[in-house]
């Protein structure tokens, strides 16, 4: 696994932890606990994501500069996990 494969499967792991702890919080919006912890992911996940992009490439075209969002990867180039 390359250094852009581990950083972009660490951010993919960040990003669905924020997003459960969000899940979580629709229905129990009272846990202050969950909600620090929540706070804290988003702060790691953006982190995450502005190192990523900064040492390899935009994940979305409104960040990017011209057609440099297109360069691959793409997903389908990508040779299955050995996990």
């Amino acid at each position: 696994m390359t250094h852009r494969e581990a950083m972009l499967k660490k951010l993919s792991a960040a990003q669905f932890a924020l997003w459960e702890m969000h899940l979580y919080l629709d229905t129990h919006p009272w846990d202050l606990q969950m909600l620090e912890a929540h706070n804290r992911a988003a702060i790691k996940c953006k982190a995450l994501r502005t190192e990523f992009e900064e040492k390899f490439c935009p994940l979305t075209a409104d960040k990017a500069q011209g057609f440099e969002w297109l360069k691959g990867p793409w997903p389908w180039e990508i040779e299955e996990c050995d996990c």
